[in-house]
């Protein structure tokens, strides 16, 4: 016997109210990572069938937690922001530990091929989807705060020279995006290039609290 309309329409809407709340979140985050992936490897081309087969899932079940494949691209997108923030977001009462954390994030989320090829993808979409311009800006400016407050209790707690925490933070920042532009044109990171590690040690020397006293010093200063 036919199963009535609305069972046969509701039938993954039913199954997932049986999930335990961790079930279903274990499931959306199944299919943002199988969304980042794929969009990352096949563009905005890639099909919803693409992703539910990555992530395990039914389409259906992919639609219920995402109404359509541009929420689903904003949503991966939203959330590869934020794993920057999170993952560089607590302190760890160690300036030299908190800066490498940081470091860690930006290496992983957005210098790893995944973040590269989906950065690209992201902005041959901006014209599709010209909000994703503001959530980033909105994703790094936190990341951004969070920066400047671990490095103003640096400076606090005496292990790095006393100047504005903004201008320390926008010095590693930008040793970062230096990196950044180069990946994304595809230039191979050559040993006279700084890595990621490599500006750890840069960042650390250049805001040490005994820094501005060494220069004053060194013979090649004026």
């Amino acid at each position: 016997m036919d199963l009535p309309v609305q069972s046969k329409l509701d039938w993954t809407v039913q199954y997932d109210l049986g999930m335990s709340e961790e079930t279903r979140a274990d499931t959306r985050v199944r299919i943002l990572e199988a969304a980042l992936d794929t969009f990352s490897e096949k563009g905005y081309a890639a099909s919803v069938d693409d992703i539910a087969r990555r992530a395990g899932v039914v389409k259906q079940t992919l639609y219920h937690h995402f109404g359509s494949k541009e929420e689903l691209f904003r949503e991966a997108f939203t959330g590869m922001c934020t794993l920057l923030v999170v993952d560089a977001a607590s302190s760890s009462g160690s300036v030299r530990l908190d800066v490498q954390r940081f470091v860690d994030a930006f290496e992983s989320r957005v210098l790893s091929e995944e973040g590269l090829a989906f950065h690209r993808v992201m902005m041959s979409e901006l014209q599709r989807f010209p909000e994703l311009a503001h959530t980033m800006h909105e994703s790094w400016q936190v990341a951004q705060n969070r920066l400047i407050r671990l490095l103003q209790a640096g400076m606090e707690r005496g292990e790095l020279r006393a100047e504005p925490a903004e201008f320390a933070a926008e010095v590693l920042i930008s040793l970062l995006t230096g990196v950044h532009r180069g990946r994304l044109m595809g230039k191979p990171l050559h040993e006279s290039q700084l890595s990621p590690s490599q500006i750890v040690d840069v960042f650390m020397r250049a805001f040490a609290p005994d820094a501005k006293a060494a220069l004053l010093d060194s013979p090649i200063h004026p």
